[in-house]
């Protein structure tokens, strides 16, 4: 088994290579290795790699605020790159494509728990709905091709993500990356941090290396439809930002809620119980996983992803 890891300098990609089977051999495919907008460019990656099985995991992503700003940019670049990588699998007769959704791709209002029957029932969130609608498209380029071609396809759709090597960029990182950086300079320079919100929506956020764990599992043992992974502990924005405030010796009675900033969705848990039964998979308590994030982020401060 040879598996092509796209999107392989990513965080969810470090996480892969970080946890991968010793029996198994990878290749990490970053954005350098070539440019998966470009059909001839990702057809000599496959063409050089040779893989027999494939994670897609490239993607152009963001936060709310760059998703919004680019919505059209983020709808072409995500479809081209998933269209440009299952038709280079189908060509070079991989066995398995593993792709990874978002939980956005699940109907704005859709009955809580998300649940993957739901996937496409009513339309995605208007914030980020260009993203979230190439993700959808994903999945049904992966049933067409099942359908036509028999090319083994399966979908992964992960809950919020974070751990080493995530996103440290204010503008384009998400919550857990934003308030890391946010609080441990407030703490080296005696100042306040301000955060978006109220602190009060509740969300599952799952350590990355859990995710890469899961995702070598779907490469070797799963086959079906789409898949919830992830954690099923949830907990509020407030209280992640006053557990990363614990880690980084900061007073959370300094935190300022910005509330003419949007807080977002209350809830939107996703139902992880199929993953769960069929993995026994073990996922990171967000206080283990937090404080193993704060570390490597001391460690490699200033040189992450969105500072340097």
């Amino acid at each position: 088994m040879h598996v092509l890891v796209t999107g392989g300098g990513g965080m969810v990609g470090r996480a892969m290579a970080a946890t991968a089977p010793p029996d198994l051999r990878a290749t990490f495919a970053a954005s350098a290795d070539g440019d998966l907008r470009d059909a001839d460019a990702c057809r000599r990656l496959f063409e050089r790699v040779q893989p027999t099985h494939v994670v897609h995991l490239a993607a152009r992503v963001g936060g709310v605020l760059e998703n919004t700003r680019r919505v059209a940019d983020f709808f072409r670049d995500n479809l081209l790159i998933n269209v440009h990588v299952l038709e280079a699998a189908r060509q070079a007769g991989v066995e398995r494509v593993v792709s990874l959704l978002s939980s956005c791709v699940y109907p704005d209002g859709a009955p809580l728990p998300l649940r993957e029957r739901d996937l496409h029932a009513g339309e995605p969130h208007p914030s980020n709905f260009g993203y979230a609608y190439a993700k959808r498209m994903l999945e049904v380029q992966s049933r067409a091709y099942a359908q036509q071609y028999g090319l083994n396809c399966v979908c992964i759709i992960p809950n919020n993500l974070y751990g080493p090597h995530d996103n440290f960029d204010l503008e384009t990182g998400h919550v857990i990356p934003a308030m890391i950086r946010k609080i441990h300079a407030a703490a080296a320079q005696g100042a306040t941090a301000v955060l978006w919100g109220d602190g009060a929506p509740l969300r599952e956020f799952t350590y990355a290396p859990d995710l890469g764990r899961a995702l070598w599992w779907a490469v070797r043992s799963y086959d079906g439809s789409p898949l919830n992974v992830g954690t099923a502990e949830e907990i509020s924005i407030r209280q992640a930002a006053e557990t990363i405030c614990r880690l980084l010796s900061y007073d959370p009675t300094k935190l300022v809620w910005d509330t003419s900033r949007p807080s977002g969705q209350h809830r939107k848990p996703t139902d992880t119980s199929r993953f769960r039964e069929l993995s026994g998979l073990p996922m990171t308590p967000f206080a283990a996983g937090a404080a193993a994030t704060v570390k490597w982020y001391l460690e490699h401060f200033p040189h992450v992803r969105g500072m340097t």
